[in-house]
């Protein structure tokens, strides 16, 4: 299959034999369309309802039975986010408000770089009770340099009793054969990425099979807490450092670590529902020796294990290593066995290569430990969230949901307690997203709608069975059985399942048939990203200007058109123009922002051997222009 130029305006006269190679004379035909056309739109179904089920959808190695208390997460539609960072991890202080870390951005005009020798961590104070409507006050940002490593960054962070205890960690680059180092994390494929990247713009390579770069792919030590007792004014610094960290690891720089950037259990306000009143906290890592080992493996979000620890939170134990107990695993009775001893200390959850960034929050209400946790290698692509119930803040564990690509690039996964609903079924999800859109030619979406590299937080809701059964009949993620559109889209009657397909660039700039390919306009299937990402065409970074064209072998006798949007929501096409191999063409309004429904153009009768269709006007946050699906009928 061969593809026009991204550059319509220079091709247009060779790929259509209709212009002379000006993309003027598109809307020039727009001004004069000679061609009468009535249209309406027809009724499908709709991705934009407030409710939306993101379907589950484990691996096959996946270790976990299906919770029967939590079937799933639904998603309600609302969302909001604030702020231009990252790192955002909410501890609900007693005085009512939330405190968190942010680094590698700002907010407010208070900015944090959490790199090389000068590396600074943020802090701020979250003011207010609904999502919807908070404010993000900036409290500064604090010096811990990351000397010898590369970055040093925030991990857990509690506000107990007044006194707010701030960890960080430290990352570094790894020595990855055919990559070289550079600064700001990157280890990115040299000398030969610019082979690479024109290997799958041709078609040769594809893009999700190839790795151009990693970020940040070492974990390296966690290094300790500072802590202050005024809310974040002041702050006294940790003993410890990176050349000496809390628990002495990794045993030699490059080496595995296992506590490399823990988080502390939400537990409520000011730590209300501890089991004991200690402080406890997860962390992901690995160990040696690794059975698939990859490069990259142990990184800021990505590994093979999660580990769990606790301390009675206060500063005279908060750097005391000695004051810890470590989980090691369960007894004969399957009762949780503590150590102070580093070395017994055993994986909560051993998942091998599955185990990044983790988070753990109790849901009061229905009783339940929920761990979040991020699927997130290579580094610097889409990555996978799932989340994990239990009883007990040792497991075992069930799995709610494996949301694969939530998105598209979701990190930092947490339910802030403070948002959690008194019947603990409707919660807010904390994350940032898609740091590295356009990273090397590796173009990111937003799904859902709403997040972004910010703090983002979308309101879900815990499904039980009848709640599970309600939001799956509601649509998202499921065919529509037996509904007229699809009886007349599938048929015979259906022209443009019989030409031949172009297009003037695709998604991923390649030729896969299986990801956005000007094929899945004409399969018959009204569907799309993230359902289905093969049933729909979406191009590459183009907006106005963006071409589909159907060529049959003979004549074609046609009155009329389908047109559907693709299913995301926002990537929109507020008008377009048709243009017939018999010199007429017409403009065609607005298609509905999702497959709530198709445009219908019916006209009078004409034989023609090719048609196209040009976006030429879309809306403002339209970043890949495409199409769900086109049919094409004749007379009956």
């Amino acid at each position: 299959m061969s593809f026009v130029s991204r550059n319509v305006k220079a091709r247009w006269s060779t790929r259509t034999q209709l212009f002379t190679g000006s993309l003027a004379c598109l809307f020039v035909l727009a001004l004069t369309s000679d061609c009468w056309s009535e249209q309406r739109v027809v009724p499908y179904r709709s991705t934009a309802k407030k409710e939306f089920l993101w379907p589950s959808q484990p691996p096959a190695d996946c270790p976990f039975e299906k919770s029967d208390i939590i079937l799933g997460i639904g998603f309600t539609g609302r969302s909001k986010s604030y702020g231009g960072c990252d790192t955002w991890y909410p501890s609900w202080a007693s005085d009512g408000n939330q405190y968190s870390p942010f680094t590698d951005g700002s907010i407010n005009g208070v900015g944090a770089s959490s790199h090389g020798a000068k590396a600074t961590t943020g802090q701020a104070k979250i003011i207010g009770d609904d999502p919807l409507a908070l404010t993000i006050e900036p409290l500064g940002a604090t010096l811990g340099p990351a000397t010898p490593y590369g970055g040093r960054y925030p991990c857990g962070s509690l506000v107990h009793n007044g006194i707010w205890y701030y960890g960080t960690y430290c990352l570094e680059l790894e020595d990855i054969p055919g990559y070289t180092k550079r600064f700001g994390g990157h280890t990115v494929a040299l000398p030969d990425i610019k082979e690479r990247i024109g290997q799958i713009n041709a078609g040769k390579r594809d893009k999700h099979e190839v790795v151009l770069s990693y970020n940040w792919p070492r974990l390296g030590p966690f290094v300790g807490f500072r802590y202050s007792t005024d809310y974040g004014k002041t702050w006294t610094d940790t003993p410890h450092s990176p050349y000496k960290p809390i628990f002495n690891e990794p045993v030699k720089k490059g080496g595995s670590v296992k506590i490399g950037a823990p988080h502390f259990v939400d537990f409520g306000k000011n730590m209300e529902h501890s089991p004991d009143g200690k402080a406890y906290l997860v962390a992901h890592g690995s160990s040696d020796p690794d059975p698939k080992p990859r490069p990259g493996n142990t990184s800021w979000i990505s590994g093979d294990q999660v580990y769990l620890l606790r301390v009675e939170p206060s500063t005279a134990n908060i750097n005391d290593a000695s004051q810890y107990e470590f989980f090691a695993g369960h007894d004969n009775q399957g009762n949780p066995v503590w150590t102070k001893d580093f070395g017994c200390i055993k994986p909560l959850v051993d998942w091998n290569n599955r185990c990044g960034c983790v988070t753990m929050t109790y849901n009061a209400p229905l009783k339940k430990y929920l761990l979040c946790v991020t699927d997130g290698w290579p580094t610097t692509r889409e990555m996978n969230t799932y989340v994990l119930e239990s009883d007990t803040v040792t497991g075992p564990w069930k799995l709610v949901t494996f949301m694969f690509e939530f998105g598209v690039q979701a990190y930092f996964v947490n339910f802030p307690s403070k948002f959690i609903s008194a019947d603990g079924r409707r919660a807010w999800l904390c994350y940032s997203n898609n740091f590295g859109n356009n990273w090397f030619c590796h173009a990111l979406k937003r799904n859902p709608a709403g997040g972004r590299y910010a703090l983002s937080l979308q309101e879900v809701t815990f499904l039980d069975k009848k709640m599970y059964r309600a939001y799956a009949e509601n649509g998202q993620g499921q065919a529509a059985q037996g509904h007229p559109v699809d009886r007349r889209i599938k048929s015979e009657a259906n022209l443009a399942r019989k030409a031949t397909v172009t297009a003037t660039s695709q998604y991923g700039n390649n030729a896969n048939e299986r990801r956005f390919h000007p094929k899945g306009a004409i399969d018959g299937i009204v569907s799309g990203y993230p359902e289905n990402v093969s049933a729909e065409w979406a191009s590459q970074d183009e907006k106005e200007g963006a071409m589909l064209r159907l060529t049959w072998d003979t004549p074609q006798q046609i009155d009329s058109l389908w047109l559907f949007d693709r299913p995301i929501v926002g990537e929109q096409i507020t008008s377009g123009l048709l243009v017939f191999s018999d010199g007429t063409s017409l403009n065609v309004a607005e298609l509905p922002d999702d497959i709530s429904g198709g445009r219908e153009i019916c006209f009078p009768v004409k034989t023609v051997k090719w048609l196209m269709f040009v976006a030429t006007k879309v809306s403002p946050n339209t970043l890949n222009v495409g199409l769900s699906e086109i049919a094409v009928f004749g007379p009956e």
